[in-house]
């Protein structure tokens, strides 16, 4: 770079500083607003991710001046950007309690059946969307002004002088986004010092931690964190070690049966909520089946969406909490050959002469789900697009269909064969308005909520109270069918309780006691249950709390076959590590735990003895 231009950047520099300053602001503004909108009302800033910012923007401004050659059209081209990133995150907030993410781009291809959720309950979301529209509006206005006097004089007329400045530009980004090893550790432990963090809270909860962080430094704070590395003392010798000592379990009690997994969205026993009196039980048919079943409590990775999480840590026995917040394996892991064959239960059974099939009423591009079932290698599947006349109930296929396709599945199948069969449901899926359903089974008699969050739970409990009644009739055909079968049925995730003013769960108080941790353990905690025709008591193999992904180990453990060491090391797991997410645990005597502050004991020890065994199984 010649004398000329350099002193002409650094006249640029000096004039585009206070600018970024500004626009610095611009976006801590316009963050500030977003913490007040989304309930999150504490504001600080970690002075040392200013400078992710400041770099991030000049890069970007950079980028935008080579490509116009003058800094008014640049800054307003930023500024535009800044825009958008606010707006979206917003509105992505209102639909998910979630903000934006750069992994985000990741559900592009999956965008149709994304805007058909939104477009369910866009009506009843189009004033607020207006109002954030017109709110980051002003702050563009007003901002944008400042940013086009301070950058009126600077310009890059020479093709050579806007190809250096853009290639250092992207350079630099490329070393911020690339997932270099010593540049991730650097951004972790020195600027966003994850050794120092003490606030629990807004290392969970993604809109905490951007208000901590804000938009921008959210964003790649994210975006780094969900970077996977190598586990601290990681050991492989030790992790074989390990897996070749694995006991698993020798007392069998579910034989080789038919299994029909059900995987069901959104499904939580809403009869907890002692605050809420229903003129008829909502989970009639699942509160009595504890009784004859395998009851589990468990904890879920989500809350409130990204349902293939939970079904990805229930058919892997992996688990999302090694992977950080916001990350999709579907999407950033199962990308390539390496993932053929990887660690399921879908392997475990075939090699054991189980035929495999799911099916999923979404599209196939949801979360790239058929890629996905195509590694682990299912013999079929099908999706909506496979049978588009689907009847449905509400916005979505009816669970009373899905019951239908199982219990034809298990008629139809031949009589030397073991069938897996899992369906996914969607009729309990968000949005929950009063005109989903055109007729409703339940309402509630008593309640302090307002009219529209009674109408929301109401809507909500339509959909399970329906799903109950299918799990009832679906045992009670497997209890007259004529092969060993059993039922494995458990939610995904609690719902998302939105309307168009008011988050519902902030207004329940099952969910607002004085005991926060019991709080943030209810938000995640869903329900497991395994039915069979056959007996399958057996006081020693019982556990009282797993996750999905030890729901699976369980199984399989329990299961008259040939099974891999993976899964009987997790099998052994269970009685010390409970259920876990990134967010809580919970061990076999019902003690809950903050996941992030176990560092010692037994379940200390076996969650990193985990972390090893699962970078050892998915990413090595």
């Amino acid at each position: 770079m010649n004398n000329k231009l350099m002193n002409k950047f650094k006249i640029s520099l000096l004039k585009v500083l206070p600018l970024m300053s500004i626009e610095i602001l611009m976006i801590h503004i316009m963050d500030l607003g977003f913490n007040v909108f989304s309930g999150n009302y504490l504001f600080i800033k970690v002075i040392t991710v200013w400078i992710v910012e400041l770099i991030i923007i000049n890069c970007i401004f950079s980028v935008f001046l080579s490509l116009f050659k003058n800094g008014k059209s640049a800054i307003t081209a930023l500024g535009i950007t800044l825009y958008v990133l606010e707006v979206l995150s917003a509105i992505k907030y209102m639909y998910t309690s979630e903000p934006l993410l750069f992994d985000d781009v990741l559900y592009l291809n999956s965008f149709g059946e994304i805007g058909t959720i939104i477009s369910n309950n866009f009506a009843n979301m189009l004033w607020k969307i207006i109002l954030v529209i017109l709110i980051e509006g002003i702050f563009f206005v007003i901002l944008i002004f400042p940013g086009r006097v301070f950058t009126s004089t600077i310009t890059l007329d020479k093709l050579r002088d806007r190809s250096i400045v853009f290639v250092i530009s992207i350079a630099i980004l490329i070393g911020m986004f690339y997932p270099f090893n010593n540049i991730t550790k650097f951004m972790k432990h020195s600027i966003y010092l994850v050794d120092e963090r003490k606030d629990y809270h807004s290392i969970v909860n993604s809109s905490s931690y951007f208000c901590e962080y804000g938009l921008l430094g959210g964003m790649y704070g994210r975006h780094i964190e969900n970077r996977i590395s190598v586990p601290d003392n990681y050991d492989d010798e030790k992790v074989e070690w390990m897996l070749n000592n694995a006991v698993g379990l020798n007392e069998k009690i579910l034989g080789k049966p038919n299994i029909i997994v059900v995987f069901s969205e959104s499904f939580w026993d809403i009869s907890q909520l002692e605050e809420l009196e229903f003129n008829k039980p909502v989970t009639e048919n699942f509160n009595r089946l504890k009784q004859e079943g395998l009851f589990f409590n468990m904890i879920s990775p989500t809350y409130g969406g990204i349902s293939a999480n939970v079904e990805f840590e229930f058919l892997t026995g992996a688990n999302l909490m090694f992977f950080g917040k916001g990350f999709v394996p579907y999407m950033q892991l199962y990308n390539n050959s390496r993932y053929f064959n990887r660690p399921s239960i879908i392997n475990e059974l075939k090699n054991n002469g189980y035929y495999t099939s799911i099916f999923a009423p979404t599209s196939k591009e949801l979360f790239n789900c058929e890629r996905f079932y195509n590694f682990l290698g299912v013999d079929e599947t099908r999706f909506i697009e496979d049978d588009v006349n689907v009847p449905k109930k509400g916005f979505y296929v009816s669970d009373e269909y899905m019951t239908d396709v199982a219990i034809e599945k298990l008629k139809n199948k031949p009589d030397n064969q073991k069938l897996f069969y899992m369906f996914l449901t969607m009729q309990a899926h968000m949005p929950y308005t009063i005109n989903k359903y055109s007729e409703y089974d339940i309402d509630i008699k008593n309640t302090r909520l307002t009219k529209d969050a009674k109408d929301c739970v109401v809507s909500y409990s339509q959909g399970i109270y329906d799903a109950d009644k299918e799990l009832g009739r679906l045992y009670d055909f497997i209890c007259q069918y004529d092969e060993p079968t059993i039922i494995v049925f458990y939610g995904d995730h609690l719902p998302y309780l939105q309307t168009d003013k008011e988050n519902v769960i902030d207004k329940l108080e099952y969910f607002n006691t004085p005991n926060e941790l019991l709080n943030e353990y209810r938000k995640y905690n869903t329900q497991a249950l395994i039915l069979a025709n056959f007996d399958i008591k057996n006081e020693d193999s019982i556990y009282n709390y797993m996750g999905p992904d030890l729901l699976g180990a369980f199984i399989i453990n329990n299961l008259d076959i040939n099974i891999s060491n993976y899964y009987k090391w997790l099998y052994d797991s269970i009685k010390y590590t409970g259920a876990s997410n990134i967010s809580v645990t919970i061990d076999q005597n019902g003690k809950i735990y903050n996941t992030s502050l176990i560092e010692s004991g037994k379940i200390g020890e076996k969650l990193k003895e985990r972390q090893n065994i699962q970078y050892k199984m998915f990413i090595k």
